[in-house]
């Protein structure tokens, strides 16, 4: 059974991505992947659900339930923010770099990648499924903390539209208000409680393994993708240096300049 469910998502996983490629080829466009990072993942639940005819336990219900709405949320959130933007910058350089054989090789490098990644990351949905009875007190406190994830993402990017939407005359060079002033990258804490949340909704002592997803999540949001990230921004944005120095990188606390001020 066990093997059973990775390989059928594994199979949704390669489906999604493949054609995704295929369709980033004319649009010359490979970061399309990062606006499907999150349907990806709700593809994988709505195959599960009737392939498996799992009966809808709590355990199932909850990571049904948590793992669409985190990932339409995200979807919708990146489709408004990117779409008819072009290509990602990062992408860009790799394009620029990649030379003739780019196509190719941004099947493995992109988009085969970030589907190994998926399957990792999956853990909680394939633990739900594979051992989806008795719901815990561990299993509700994870429900909570997915909740909180989810709000704390959904303030941190509405707090960022709001900023982006500002006239270049009004806004400040860097993020610094609200959520962003605690933390450099509050929507990727926000975005790694939830993966900690359905962990522990899907967590139990013969489904442990399901945990080793959100620690891959976190992983990537404290080194690759926070490290890339604020590379362009510090060569982009003015004051971004000194809002690293000042601000915590990734768990919220008060920033230095908080703390000085009498």
């Amino acid at each position: 059974m066990f093997l059973e469910l990775y390989g059928l998502a594994a199979l949704t996983v390669l489906a999604v991505v493949i054609a995704l490629w295929l369709l980033s080829l004319p649009l010359r466009d490979a970061s399309i992947i990062d606006m499907a990072w999150g349907p990806l993942f709700v593809a994988i639940v709505w195959v599960l659900l009737p392939a498996t005819g799992a009966a809808l336990t709590a355990k199932v219900y909850f990571v049904s339930l948590f793992t669409t709405l985190w990932g339409m949320r995200l979807a919708v959130h990146l489709l408004r923010r990117n779409l008819g933007s072009g290509e990602d910058r990062r992408y860009q350089l790799w394009r620029e770099h990649g030379g003739p054989w780019w196509w190719l090789k941004s099947l493995y490098r992109v988009y085969l990648l970030q589907g190994v990644l998926a399957l990792l990351v999956a853990t909680p949905i394939i633990a739900a499924f594979w051992a989806p009875d008795h719901f815990s007190a561990v299993n509700l406190i994870g429900a909570g903390i997915w909740v909180v994830g989810f709000c704390y993402e959904l303030v941190a990017d509405i707090q960022l539209e709001r900023y982006l939407a500002r006239c270049d005359e009004d806004k400040p060079d860097v993020m610094s208000e609200g959520l962003w002033a605690w933390s450099r990258h509050p929507n990727y804490f926000g975005d790694a409680l939830q993966w900690w949340g359905l962990g522990l909704v899907a967590f139990s002592a013969a489904a442990w393994w399901a945990l080793i997803g959100p620690v891959v999540m976190t992983a990537i949001f404290l080194g690759l993708s926070n490290d890339i990230l604020e590379k362009g921004l510090s060569k982009r944005r003015k004051g971004y240096a000194e809002y690293v120095t000042n601000t915590p990188k990734f768990f919220p606390w008060p920033s230095r300049r908080a703390t000085d001020s009498p």
